[in-house]
C-alpha cells in the first residue's frame, strides 16, 4: 500500500488555474437517474443506479490519471506512451484493464461525424448496447452546453489532433462499477477546432481507438480514495462540468 500511496503522491499535475465555468457545476449529490459529466478531455456517462460515491470515484480516478498522463507526455505526438501511462495508472488505482494499445479504426461509412463513430464503437463492443442510449443522450447534452463543450474541446485538442475518452458506466446491485473505456485519437487533415459534431470523409482524418470493459475493484480504490481527492485538490472544480441528460 505504501508503494501505491507514493505513486499517487509523486504524480505531477498541470496548474489548476481558474474554473472554466461562470457558475459552479451541479453537485453530484443533486443528481438522480442517468447523468453525465465532462472531466477534462473525458465524456463520462452514468446509467441510473450508480451511487453518489461511485460517480465521484469514477470521475476522480479517471481525471487524476488523465491529467498526470498529459503532464508526462504530449498526447498528440506520444499517443502510445500517453495511453500506456494512463491505463497502467488506472490499473494501479483499482481498475481492471485487458490491453494497453490503440489501433487504427476504419469507419463503416464514407462520411461520418466523430460522435457517430464513437457511438458505433460503443454499440459494437461486448455489452455496449446497454450503454448506447445514455451515450447518445450525453453527446446531445454536450452539444447544447457551450461552456462544457469548450472545456472538452480545449482539453482534447492539440493542433489538428484530438485525444479524448468516452466512458459510460453502470453499477450492479452488488456495488460493482463497470466502465466501457473508449479512448480515441482523431488526427485531422483539415482545420476544424469543433471536430466532434462535424461531418468528415474517410480521407479527412485518421482515427485511433481502444475499447475495453473495465471493472473497479471497490476495496482497492477505497484505500486510496482520500489520497486521490487530496492530490486532485482544485483540479476537480477546474476540469469537471456536469451535464443534464
Amino acid at each position: 500500500m505504501k508503494e501505491l500511496m507514493d505513486f499517487i503522491a509523486n504524480l505531477q499535475l498541470p496548474e489548476a488555474g481558474r474554473p472554466w465555468l461562470q457558475t459552479p457545476p451541479e453537485s453530484s449529490a443533486e443528481i438522480v437517474g442517468d447523468s453525465a459529466a465532462v472531466a477534462g478531455e473525458s465524456l463520462v456517462s452514468f446509467v441510473s443506479g450508480l451511487s453518489q460515491q461511485a460517480r465521484e470515484d469514477v470521475l476522480n480516478s479517471t481525471l487524476l490519471m488523465q491529467l498526470a498522463a498529459s503532464k508526462m507526455y504530449d498526447k498528440a505526438t506520444q499517443r502510445e506512451e500517453w495511453f500506456k501511462f494512463y491505463t497502467e495508472g488506472l490499473a494501479r488505482l483499482g481498475w481492471t484493464l485487458s490491453h494497453q494499445e490503440m489501433h487504427l479504426y476504419h469507419p463503416s461509412q464514407q462520411s461520418f461525424t466523430v460522435d457517430g463513430v464513437a457511438l458505433e464503437m460503443i454499440g459494437g463492443a461486448t455489452g455496449g448496447s446497454a450503454f448506447s442510449s445514455v451515450a447518445q443522450r450525453t453527446f446531445e447534452a454536450l452539444r447544447k452546453e457551450p461552456h462544457a463543450l469548450r472545456l472538452f474541446l480545449d482539453n482534447s485538442n492539440s493542433g489538428n489532433v484530438g485525444t479524448f475518452q468516452i466512458m459510460p458506466c453502470a453499477q450492479s446491485v452488488t456495488g460493482e462499477v463497470t466502465m466501457l473505456l473508449n479512448c480515441m485519437q482523431v488526427v485531422r487533415n483539415v482545420t476544424a477546432r469543433e471536430f466532434l459534431f462535424m461531418t468528415f470523409g474517410k480521407n479527412d482524418l485518421r482515427i485511433y481507438r481502444s475499447t475495453q470493459t473495465s471493472v473497479l475493484n471497490v476495496q482497492t480504490y477505497a484505500q486510496v480514495r482520500q489520497a486521490v481527492i487530496a492530490k486532485l485538490g482544485q483540479h476537480a472544480q477546474r476540469f469537471v462540468a456536469h451535464l443534464k441528460i
